[in-house]
């Protein structure tokens, strides 16, 4: 079992080298395929071009319209109401569940905080151009999370 994953930043031609992962998705239906996304430190939920609804089996009554915000301004999202597979195929015996945002528009796959990156403790290395997953446990000792506090503490 891999506890952790170091890959080298990727050119897709979606824009030059950055940080892309490959997740293999199962959606409602069984339809599963590779996935290339972003890891997106931004996106609260992983975000998918609205195309991939249909593929992984969502019709308008599995999803939920919502409003969000981005960059450019409030878009409309339309959120699945029962949650997809995922695996990163180099650790595939950690099976995770996504519940995508589908956007119309949308040119990439974003992998967001609640549920790709909860899976991981991530670590971005930009000037060697690699990220690094490791299986997080969910686990914060109480000597790191207050070493950490420390360092936010107004001197008296």
């Amino acid at each position: 079992m891999a506890e952790s994953l170091t890959v080298a930043y990727r050119h897709f031609g979606l824009g030059g080298s950055r940080p892309y992962l490959v997740l293999d998705i199962a959606g409602i239906n069984a339809w599963s395929g590779p996935v290339v996304g972003l890891l997106d430190s931004g996106a609260d939920r992983t975000v998918l071009p609205a195309g991939y609804a249909p593929l992984m089996g969502y019709t308008a009554a599995d999803l939920e319209a919502t409003q969000g915000t981005q960059v450019g301004g409030s878009l409309t999202l339309r959120s699945a109401k029962t949650p997809a597979r995922a695996y990163v195929p180099e650790i595939p015996e950690l099976v995770f569940e996504i519940s995508p945002f589908f956007v119309q528009g949308c040119q990439t796959a974003l992998w967001g905080r609640a549920d790709v990156m909860r899976q991981f403790d991530i670590t971005i290395m930009e000037c060697a151009q690699l990220f690094s997953l490791t299986r997080s446990t969910g686990l914060v000792s109480r000597s790191s999370a207050a070493t950490f506090a420390r360092g936010f503490a107004r001197p008296s």
